[in-house]
């Protein structure tokens, strides 16, 4: 923390050393290209090759691009070069990722996905699908095809974004290959929301057993209010997930009747913004909505219209995250 022109670096004598490093290279950027000694040694550490035609792509106007990776994950990331050379040669610089190794991960799989789209092929030339059985952290690879890819991204890679926050994984879109990175846990779960989303484009996804997860609530919903809930091609429920961090879907259990799934590894709280409890609250809301709406209709009352009310999402929370937790 800066207090005036004073920085106070509080943690462990391991940590402290490691700010008081970050820091020196940081200033370092101002007189000239930075190489860090023994980087293969640090567990601190990731380093991209990155085409040398793509390195302004990368960077962005006066370090904007990578300034906002950096604050997106929580890294310190800066193109590392040797003194009296000039990169790696043979067409690549390396960039170097610095910070805990999921944030780095996340870091070094954004910069890939921005690579991919300006270089096809650099990074899953000759890639294969990858499932790894370690319990720990890792990178599993599922391979799209080219009409799954927009539909697993959604616009604005918001379809994405909604897995990725609700598995707890890292979910990333390399070209056609989506790399899955967390704990054996968070990548079973989200391969599993990955292929529950491709098996709504050929029609009803059927899910029999969840007593033993803890990662969903389960909403019945009156037939009569299901269109209401769903909206037009699922608009009210894109609505809710982007407000609450969750992944929502109609499904069938054993007996073919349908009912609403809620997942999200965060359950939430009875009034809080966020997670599974804040989307089921919003989902009671419609449907009481709807139901008062039917029986005014059959009173003869001409209290409310047919139509749908506009909804104002909350002023502290337009589209939550998990920073709106604590």
């Amino acid at each position: 923390q800066y207090v005036g022109m004073v920085a106070v670096v509080s943690g462990t004598k391991s940590e402290r050393c490691r700010v008081r490093e970050y820091m020196k290279w940081l200033f370092q950027q101002l007189e000239g290209p930075v190489y860090v000694a023994g980087w293969e040694d640090r567990e601190d550490c990731t380093v991209v090759d990155i085409p040398s035609d793509c390195i302004g792509y990368i960077t962005g106007n006066r370090r904007a691009t990578l300034g906002l990776m950096e604050e997106e994950w929580g890294t310190l990331m800066f193109f590392m070069s040797e003194e009296g050379g000039r990169g790696r040669g043979g067409g690549t610089e390396r960039l170097a990722i610095f910070g805990p190794q999921r944030p780095r991960r996340g870091s070094e799989l954004k910069v890939m996905s921005g690579i991919e789209t300006k270089s096809p092929g650099f990074f899953t030339r000759g890639l294969r699908e990858k499932q790894s059985e370690r319990r720990a952290f890792d990178t599993d690879r599922m391979i799209f095809r080219d009409d799954e890819l927009s539909y697993a991204l959604g616009k604005d890679g918001a379809t994405r974004k909604k897995l990725e926050l609700a598995s707890g994984a890292i979910l990333q879109y390399v070209g056609h290959v989506a790399f899955i990175a967390g704990t054996l846990k968070e990548r079973r779960r989200c391969r599993e929301f990955v292929n529950w989303l491709l098996q709504q484009r050929r029609g009803s996804v059927t899910i029999t057993d969840l007593t033993r997860r803890e990662d969903v609530t389960e909403v019945k919903i009156p037939d009569s209010c299901k269109g209401w809930v769903t909206g037009n091609r699922g608009s009210e429920l894109r609505r809710m997930e982007q407000e609450t961090g969750t992944f929502m879907f109609m499904a069938l259990d054993s007996r073919g009747d349908e009912r609403l799934l809620i997942f999200s590894t965060y359950a939430g709280t009875k009034t809080g913004l966020g997670g599974r409890r804040h989307a089921e609250r919003l989902v009671n809301e419609m449907i009481d909505e709807k139901l008062r709406s039917d029986m005014d209709r059959r009173g003869g009352r001409r209290s409310r219209s047919d139509s749908r009310r506009p909804r104002r999402r909350s002023s502290r929370s337009p589209s939550w995250s998990p920073r709106a937790r604590s």
